[in-house]
């Protein structure tokens, strides 16, 4: 299987303290793969590392082969990494379908952004039918034109989940998106995302704190404690290592 992903030897230090030390990470076409840790793992260290949001001391990142190496966040973008956030990171005042359509002209890179924020942009019927497109894959057409402040948490992590399928990604990047929902609003995302995966064939690279959700939605799994990775292998063989609950409850708790 090929793949998409193909992180090497990632290190990053901050003022001589090393948050990452030689990860190395692939996530292979139309797979699910998750990354755990404790906090202060590195897990977040390293998703900015593949963004390009932190530079590395050293490694490289591969998508789909090509090296991104000195790329910025925008042009790892529209090269095919999507994310979304641990906290939702949405606009008041503005529309779901709003939402996407600002997605829609980053991508498209027609320099037509300035007037969305001026309120003079006209949306054209192609960029219309692109977003209604997204948001009826994941339920939310009938909330098009509903204010986002109007939404439930749930329907919110949906419309972040729409803004980064906007820019048509090759492997999505969801950092802890389980954050603040409930267990039925945790297992519909995770319902949805599998569905609408499906249909597009990209992949995912998850990080979670949620372990019922990674065991459920996962198929492979990575560990990282103190920057380090400490195991990989299919999700059950890294829930079930000693390294694992040794580094979520302390030395000892193996026995």
């Amino acid at each position: 299987m090929t793949a998409v992903l193909d992180a090497r030897g990632i290190t990053k230090t901050f003022s001589g303290i090393t948050a990452l030390r030689d990860v190395s990470l692939e996530v292979r076409e139309a797979e699910r793969v998750g990354i755990i840790g404790p906090n202060g793992a590195g897990k977040t260290t390293f998703f900015n590392c593949l963004l390009g949001v932190l530079k590395p001391d050293r490694g490289t990142v591969l998508l789909d082969g090509d090296d991104l190496s000195g790329l910025p966040v925008h042009e790892r973008s529209k090269r095919g990494i999507g994310r979304t956030f641990q906290r939702i990171e949405l606009f008041n005042e503005s529309t779901v379908r709003e939402h996407l359509l600002i997605a829609e002209r980053i991508r498209r890179g027609d320099g037509r952004l300035w007037k969305d924020l001026l309120g003079l942009g006209k949306p054209k019927a192609e960029e219309l039918t692109a977003c209604d497109e997204v948001l009826e894959l994941l339920g939310l057409g009938d909330l098009a034109d509903e204010p986002i402040e109007h939404l439930s948490l749930g329907q919110g992590r949906l419309v972040e989940v729409g803004r980064a399928l906007m820019t048509k990604p090759r492997l999505l990047l969801l950092d802890e998106p389980s954050s603040g929902l409930d267990r039925q609003e945790t297992t519909d995302l995770a319902t949805t995302l599998r569905t609408v995966q499906a249909e597009q064939g990209f992949a995912i690279l998850l990080v979670e704190h949620d372990v019922e959700l990674v065991s459920s939605f996962t198929e492979r799994c990575y560990a990282l404690d103190f920057g380090t990775l400490i195991t990989e292998g299919t999700t059950a063989e890294v829930l079930e290592s000693a390294a694992v609950r040794e580094a979520y409850l302390g030395p000892g708790a193996v026995a």
